[in-house]
């Protein structure tokens, strides 16, 4: 069993992928195995896989491409590839770490003596900070973080997220049919099941990863997001 499985989902990204590999290394904690799964880039990875692999873990898989409308079904590979590990985090390939991003993140999700925790996120998306998202769950303070009552696709969990959710059902594709901005529906999907079975979902209160400036892949017609 490793300590960290560490899942890094990319798409057309390799350069951003790169800078987070190079943060990760940099941190080096021990007992890491990296997941990569790429959703179909037509980008070169190989020059990166190849670079990091000589000094990280790392386990590549190349699917075919999903995309937004078909997210639920990469979301169940993903899910169902992991690892045999103690934590797990998973992050986007945007992101940027903190210092101590590892440590502080296992340290903050054992702070949480909730019994019904079952995931993490490191980072706020400003836009649903002080909103109930998705459940309805109005995000309340406690201590370190908040009791937020959703998951987005940054987490830190163990293996009893995974047996929670299940297998993610088929979203319609008649959710995009008025409007083309809208999300996967997955993290929604997630929330709602992992909320309605009584569980608890939280959000650090000062951000431990932040998101890169630039336009959105899976909504590019959307104005990016602030994190």
């Amino acid at each position: 069993m490793y300590d960290i499985n560490l899942i890094i989902t990319t798409y057309n990204r390799p350069e951003m992928l790169d800078s987070l590999l190079m943060q990760v290394y940099e941190q080096n904690p021990p007992g890491l195995v990296i997941h990569i799964h790429n959703d179909g880039s037509s980008g070169n990875y190989s020059p990166i896989i190849k670079k990091h692999n000589k000094k990280l873990n790392i386990r590549y898989f190349y699917h075919n491409h999903f995309g937004k409308k078909r997210y639920w079904a990469l979301i169940n590979r993903v899910f169902r590839y992991r690892a045999r590990a103690k934590y797990y985090i998973m992050l986007p390939d945007d992101d940027i770490l903190v210092n101590d991003f590892f440590k502080k993140i296992i340290a903050l999700w054992q702070e949480i003596k909730d019994p019904d925790k079952i995931c993490l996120m490191p980072s706020i998306n400003i836009e649903r900070k002080w909103v109930g998202c998705w459940t309805g769950v109005t995000p309340e303070k406690e201590g370190n973080v908040y009791n937020c009552g959703y998951v987005d696709m940054r987490f830190i969990c163990a293996n009893e997220f995974f047996r929670s959710v299940g297998d993610i059902e088929q979203i319609p594709l008649s959710r995009w049919y008025k409007n083309e901005t809208l999300s996967s529906g997955v993290g929604a999907q997630i929330s709602n099941k992992l909320h309605n079975n009584g569980l608890k979902m939280y959000i650090a209160a000062d951000d431990l990863t932040y998101q890169v400036d630039h336009p959105k892949l899976m909504n590019p017609n959307v104005t990016d997001r602030k994190w």
